[in-house]
């Protein structure tokens, strides 16, 4: 379970700059296939608690002799009315990724991302920990339209965080910006650089 000030996803506020708290589910096979499951709701300008979104995944994930480990799999997520899209929305994408100790990477494709057209989105990511409980986090993406002419442009997003972890809890930080059009998502109304702080806690 966390609790969120804003829900950053590449960059922009699907939460529309307000806080959410979200329930996330998942599980690990021993042969390498995992699923998860993901429910998110937010305080509503005037209405209190409402639902935000439901999102599912599953993939399949093998550590080669290198270190490294391969990882492929889809997901699936949909947004309410709610969210900082202006309207109920979705998106489905496959994606592929290595990940290493310090740095990983991953290319996802999306055939109607947010239902605004075909999308390839690469991302690199970078983590160490300079103490035994803390993680540094840093990472930079790229979203680009695919197929058939739309308004859309290159669209890029980085941010940098703290983790802290002790026991089931953890406590997080991070700066989160965005360049380029936000005409994915709406017509882009959050900030483009935003402050974020949550904790979550492992039932």
């Amino acid at each position: 379970m966390s609790l969120f000030s804003d829900y950053r996803f590449r960059g922009f506020s699907l939460s529309d700059d307000r806080p959410v708290a979200i329930l996330d589910v998942s599980y690990d096979a021993p042969s390498g296939l995992y699923a998860a499951a993901s429910g998110s709701v937010v305080t509503a300008r005037s209405e209190g608690l409402r639902m935000l979104g439901l999102q599912v995944n599953g993939g399949y994930a093998r550590q080669l002799r290198s270190g490294l480990t391969i990882d492929l799999g889809a997901v699936r997520s949909r947004y309410s009315s709610y969210s900082g899209l202006g309207s109920s929305r979705s998106y489905t994408e496959l994606y592929a990724g290595v990940r290493g100790k310090v740095v990983s990477s991953r290319l996802s494709v999306s055939p109607d991302y947010f239902d605004s057209g075909a999308s390839l989105y690469g991302e690199i990511t970078g983590q160490f920990r300079p103490a035994r409980n803390l993680e540094v986090q840093a990472s930079l993406g790229a979203l680009a339209p695919l197929g058939r002419a739309h308004d859309h442009d290159l669209a890029t997003d980085g941010r940098i965080g703290l983790e802290w972890r002790s026991g089931r809890v953890s406590l997080h930080g991070a700066v989160t910006t965005r360049r380029g059009s936000p005409s994915f998502y709406s017509v882009g109304h959050s900030h483009r650089t935003a402050v974020v702080f949550g904790a979550s806690f492992a039932l």
